[in-house]
């Protein structure tokens, strides 16, 4: 049996490990104003509470028949606080934790005359400001911005820190960039400005929306430098032959035009298609494109872009798709049409359209070999064609990505188009070549010259390829 006096001591014992094993926690303060004339159950505050946190009480005061503290922290009046008109009730309000520690929440509640209460003119403003305009510039629309109620204000900016800031200007609140702005990048900006009275107890906000105004300072690009038409001689006059197509980086109308007249083609200024107008003179042509925009000022493109175009007749293969041969590649400069003798490859060959499908995921890695292209024979060697911002191909016909891929800036019809040149390094044989008067006139072109394939560079195919790539 144990002793009275030992079990009184090992009782203390308990309610003093009881008792230290709960703390109580630093007051935390909180300062507000509430209008005279609000009406019961108009919530002062709300205490945010933490997990395992409960009310336990408002705790005793000369204020507090006026105020009530609700399980889920909102402090509220519960009859009208007109009676306090000019003073400051300080309500403690205190909290207990699952553990056992308690804390205390201090409010202090400024009653204020609602006329003199902080408020801007409007709850939510406006601005702008054009984008590429240098640091420092003021948004436009916010002239009436300046909080009402008392002088000696404080005010503070709530968001877009990294490219605006809050500028007084006679202790009227202005708002001005910190760096140049770029519409295409983000076009509107959401910000608040808060203002404090000099005791920072009674506060106002305004919402902000600062619109990004567009500047024409994108010309329109090509999405090809060079755009291939392949035309059967029996075409009609006005017939469609192709469209090319460009990008405005400021989302304006695109216009078209020839950069030097022509007498056989035209092209529909709004759509970029290329109309036959007259009956050709050759079989091959080349033309030079030029696009803008119809902003103020009218910005240009910087490159000319290519439109190469050959005539060829009807029953090519083409057109029929019985071979992937073709009979004959004129040049404007010579027309002069070229044919391959003794050869395995055709000067001249040309191997279908290769149409892919990719999404824009498979493009993201910059190098990446996104397909392999095939050799027929072993001597191929491939290169691509014209300069291409998006793929680039390896001499063995590994098609790599050269720049991550992005579907907003693939043009409208989201394709990637090139041509590959496909050369045949096995030299053997030799080419016959067929001179032919100007202009162009098949049944003319009686003339035969045989000489050795040492004097030309290797034969080539040109392939076309075209990648179409959607949204992940």
């Amino acid at each position: 049996m144990v002793p009275r006096g030992v079990l009184g001591r090992v009782g203390a014992a308990l309610l003093v490990a009881v008792c230290v094993s709960a703390e109580m926690l630093p007051e935390v303060m909180y300062s507000v104003a509430v209008p005279h004339d609000v009406a019961p159950a108009h919530i002062v505050h709300k205490i945010k509470l933490k997990d395992g946190q409960t009310v336990t009480k408002l705790m005793d005061s000369e204020y507090s028949d006026y105020f009530a503290a609700l399980d889920n922290g909102e402090v509220m009046t519960v009859a009208r606080v007109s009676p306090l008109l000019g003073r400051v009730a300080t309500l403690r309000v205190a909290t207990k934790y699952a553990n056992g520690d308690t804390q205390v929440y201090a409010i202090r509640v400024a009653i204020k005359d609602h006329q003199t209460m902080l408020r801007f003119l409007k709850p939510e403003y406006d601005a702008s400001v054009y984008e590429n305009l240098p640091a420092g510039t003021e948004l436009q629309g916010l002239d009436d911005l300046e909080a009402m109620g008392e002088e000696d204000l404080r005010y503070e900016l709530l968001g877009g820190h990294s490219v605006f800031a809050l500028h007084h200007v006679g202790g009227i609140p202005t708002v001005v960039t910190r760096q140049a702005l770029d519409r295409e990048a983000q076009d509107l900006y959401r910000l608040v400005l808060r203002a404090y009275d000099k005791e920072g107890m009674d506060t106002a906000e305004a919402k902000i929306n600062v619109h990004i105004l567009d500047m024409n300072d994108h010309a329109p690009v090509f999405t090809q430098s060079m755009f291939y038409f392949f035309v059967p001689l029996n075409i009609s006059r006005f017939d469609k032959l192709g469209r090319v197509t460009a990008h405005d980086g400021d989302g304006d109308k695109v216009v078209y035009r020839l950069a030097y007249p022509s007498n056989i083609f035209t092209i529909v200024p709004q759509t970029g298609e290329i109309m036959v107008i007259e009956p050709p003179e050759t079989m091959v042509y080349e033309l030079e494109l030029e696009a803008f925009d119809k902003r103020k000022p009218t910005l240009y493109s910087d490159v000319l872009a290519k439109a190469h175009i050959e005539f060829r007749s009807p029953s090519d293969s083409l057109f029929t798709g019985e071979s992937n041969d073709i009979e004959y590649d004129a040049y404007p400069e010579h027309v002069v049409s070229k044919r391959s003798a003794k050869k395995r490859v055709k000067r001249g060959q040309l191997r279908h359209t290769k149409e892919m499908v990719f999404s824009e995921a498979d493009g993201a890695v910059e190098k990446k070999v996104v397909f392999q292209l095939e050799k027929e024979i072993q001597w191929e060697t491939f290169k691509i064609r014209d300069d291409n911002p998006w793929v680039e191909v390896d001499s063995n016909g590994a098609v790599r990505v050269k720049k991550k891929w992005d579907y907003e800036e693939l043009g409208p019809e989201k394709t990637i188009d090139f041509w590959v040149t496909i050369t045949n390094n096995d030299r053997n044989g030799e080419y016959l070549f067929l001179f032919c008067p100007v202009p162009f006139n098949a049944s003319s072109c009686t003339s035969l010259l045989y000489l050795p394939s040492s004097l030309f560079p290797p034969p080539v195919i040109n392939h076309h390829l075209r990648i179409t790539s959607w949204h992940d």
